[in-house]
């Protein structure tokens, strides 16, 4: 969809306009087969503008990825740790699950995959960004494991590692099978994980 009316927005705006502009572009022909004048024509901004703010497609990618870590990153400041990890990863999921139902997600996310075994930078910023959610969950791990919540011989850093990895795998299942039953998988991995850490199940409304 072409966005007009750029001209009096701030810069923030004007940026966020842009990605907006590349996602849809990016979802809809692929990483390669995009241009920068189909971008600049998707948001309505001379090549000029469009460059000021991203001088390639590589800056482009880079910042969708940094957005999305944004984004899960402000979920996880907001998941109710205080009601235990179970409860926690609960919420994490049904936020994750949002994203496995958006085709346009899913695209998105295998095309970003892709360009990361074959461009360095993109490896690199996708590296840095997994590193800096799995940190941020592995403390919350280290934290229930410190009240007793749950059993603390397992490594924080390995287990943050395992559940992105699982949801990383339901990603890629989503994207060629539409009969996948995402929130049955997702309820059975919780279940697994309680039973492992000797933790409680949560039995969220939205995850039954």
């Amino acid at each position: 969809m072409k966005v007009t009316g750029t001209r009096n927005r701030s810069f923030p705006e004007r940026r966020e306009t842009i990605l907006k502009a590349a996602c849809g572009v990016f979802v809809r022909s692929g990483f390669h087969a995009a241009s920068m004048k189909d971008i600049c024509a998707a948001a309505g901004m001379s090549p000029g503008s469009v460059y000021r703010y991203f001088p390639s497609k590589d800056a482009l990618i880079e910042a969708l990825i940094e957005a999305d870590q944004t984004r899960w990153a402000a979920a996880m400041d907001g998941l109710p740790i205080e009601k235990g990890l179970l409860p926690a990863l609960g919420a994490l999921a049904e936020f994750g699950l949002r994203d496995l139902e958006d085709r346009g997600f899913l695209n998105l996310w295998v095309e970003t995959a892709a360009e990361a075994s074959r461009n360095s930078a993109v490896a690199a910023r996708l590296r840095e960004s997994y590193q800096a959610l799995q940190g941020r969950l592995a403390s919350l791990i280290h934290a229930a494991q410190r009240s007793g919540s749950i059993q603390s011989e397992t490594d924080p850093q390995v287990l943050s590692c395992l559940i992105f990895a699982a949801f990383d795998g339901l990603i890629l299942r989503a994207t060629f099978d539409p009969h996948l039953d995402a929130r049955a998988l997702t309820r059975g991995f919780l279940e697994f994980i309680g039973s492992a850490l000797g933790a409680r199940t949560p039995r969220q409304k939205g995850l039954r």
